[in-house]
């Protein structure tokens, strides 16, 4: 059997979602209210509506607020479905009959994968529905209609938003350390058997701030280095650690047995 045949992949796509679809619909669902209850949160704990004289200014500032607090609430998420991802599979039934599936472990791991990217898509478009219901109220309520989409759109790193001395290796070192972040809860998931958010984000915390002491400290061996080479180090550094969790996240389900420890995923 070829490691990887397309028309076996789709097969296997499908039946992800066929098993999932009511899953990715509260998830959905959780990430609308959540970004409406911020847009609430914002109007009701901000300041008090009652002493609003310029309608337009206030809007703008509750856009402001809530597009931030949506785009790293955005991140968490992806990090809580990333760890949760073969959460199912925890389960001795349901993981005979996923070992047993007749598929390459290629296709299983790239078919998984390729639901967690449409949950986590999922969790991002649903900012643009709560947008456009938060539009629709102000229209209704006679308010000035500004959009939030733009200011979330805004928070992404841009190159532009950059002083002079600064590169686009700003940018790039930060995805590299969002996407190891998520590479290391995605590795997590599939190591541990319970509570794999929780322990994974123990454990990642207490890594980070290993590295990021190393990283960011006035270590002697850090002055003189160049700014654009410092940012383009931590970006390879990353980048790098992104590759090897996932890596060690595909090798360590390739070794996954029907009987294995407690805690953890280790035949």
């Amino acid at each position: 059997m070829k490691n990887f045949d397309l028309q076996r992949f789709v097969r296997v796509l499908r039946l992800d979602f066929a098993a999932g679809w009511q899953q990715l619909l509260w998830c959905l669902l959780a990430m609308l209210m959540g970004y409406l209850f911020f847009f609430w949160f914002a109007y009701n704990i901000g300041m008090k509506v009652d002493t609003v004289n310029d309608w337009e200014s206030y809007i703008k500032s509750v856009c402001e607020g809530v597009s931030a607090f949506s785009i790293i609430s955005w991140y968490f998420y992806c990090l809580a479905t990333a760890s949760t991802l073969y959460h199912g599979e925890q389960k001795k039934a349901k993981r005979m009959a996923w070992l047993m599936l007749p598929a390459t472990n290629v296709e299983k791991f790239l078919s998984r994968w390729g639901y967690m990217l449409a949950v986590a898509l999922g969790g991002f478009l649903m900012f643009f529905v709560a947008d456009a219901i938060h539009a629709a109220w102000l229209w209704l309520s006679g308010k000035p209609v500004i959009a939030a989409t733009p200011h979330f759109l805004a928070i992404f790193p841009q190159t532009s938003n950059f002083a002079p001395h600064e590169t686009w290796v700003n940018v790039l070192s930060l995805y590299s350390v969002l996407i190891a972040g998520h590479a290391f809860f995605l590795l997590g998931g599939i190591f541990f058997r319970r509570f794999q958010p929780v322990v994974t984000a123990i454990v990642g915390i207490t890594l980070f701030l290993v590295i990021a002491h190393f990283i960011t400290h006035d270590q002697p061996y850090l002055r003189g280095i160049p700014y654009v080479w410092y940012h383009g180090a931590a970006t390879v550094f990353f980048a790098a650690l992104a590759c090897v969790f996932t890596v060690l996240s595909y090798r360590l389900f390739c070794r996954w047995q029907i009987a294995t420890f407690n805690f953890v995923n280790l035949p």
